[in-house]
């Protein structure tokens, strides 16, 4: 079953599904899944080999974290990207981290980002303060281009008893789409995509979608897929996660995104 999901250990491996993902028009995202630091040197070379073999139809993942917050790989990373107009996805923290990620992800919107959508920040929905955030962005950032990703969070099975998310679906379902309407209603320069499998935000950003693109969708690979071919149908823009790695070091990543679909994929098994 763990195949659905993710696309092998090689970067030969999440090319050769990823080409299968562009033959049905949708963006494939690689991600190559390590959430530790274990080794940062090892991690550029595969981002560099990776860039090696792709052009701007693809978009990848970053994880901050997995180069230990290091300015100066990071930069790098971006730099050999955004040189081939190939946009990065920087993906969401743990609350421990949360406020490194935001530091130096604005530092990176403001460096990168002043000509082009060439950098994509995630904004976790289940957090409290996450509205908020979003606000500050966008009048922070009114003169730049600013790439928004909107998830609900994937920290929840180790933070839920720390106070700073919503408790309830209900409350974390609610700020979400008040983020989608939050964007909506800005007249900043904005990419936002609505990383999500919940039917009733996916249909709200459908509609708002009804006079012009103003939102972008994306999933996991293996999940709602019927969903959005559905959204494919009439001519939306789906981003596919695909990730890829080490299976011994994708277990925490993997762990993290089943706990957060257990939902999805319970009727899948």
């Amino acid at each position: 079953m763990i195949k659905k999901y993710i696309a092998g250990h090689s970067i030969k491996c999440v090319l050769n599904i990823s080409k299968e993902v562009m033959k049905i028009n949708k963006i494939p995202v690689i991600n190559y899944a390590i959430e530790e630091s274990y080794n940062s040197l090892n991690t550029f070379n595969e981002y560099k080999e990776l860039n090696n073999k792709i052009d701007n139809r693809y978009r990848i993942a970053l994880k901050l974290s997995s180069f230990n917050f290091d300015e100066v790989i990071i930069d790098d990373i971006i730099d050999m990207y955004k040189e081939k107009e190939i946009k990065i996805l920087i993906d969401a923290e743990s609350n421990e981290l949360n406020n490194k990620y935001h530091t130096l992800t604005n530092k990176l919107i403001q460096k990168h980002n002043k000509n082009d959508f060439n950098i994509i920040k995630t904004y976790q929905m289940y957090r409290k303060d996450s509205l908020n955030t979003l606000n500050n962005d966008m009048i922070n950032f009114k003169d730049i281009y600013l790439g928004t990703k909107l998830v609900r969070g994937a920290y929840w099975n180790s933070e839920n008893k720390l106070g700073h998310l919503y408790i309830s679906k209900y409350d974390t379902d609610n700020n979400y789409n008040k983020g989608i309407l939050t964007l909506y209603e800005s007249d900043n320069k904005l990419l936002n995509i609505l990383a999500t499998h919940n039917n009733e935000s996916i249909n709200f950003g459908y509609l708002l979608n009804s006079n012009s693109t103003n939102f972008e969708f994306g999933h996991l690979m293996g999940m709602k897929e019927n969903k959005y071919k559905n959204l494919l149908n009439k001519n939306q823009k789906i981003n596919v996660y695909i990730p890829y790695g080490p299976y011994n070091k994708m277990l925490p990543y993997l762990f993290r995104r089943f706990y957060e679909n257990i939902d999805t994929i319970k009727y899948m098994i």
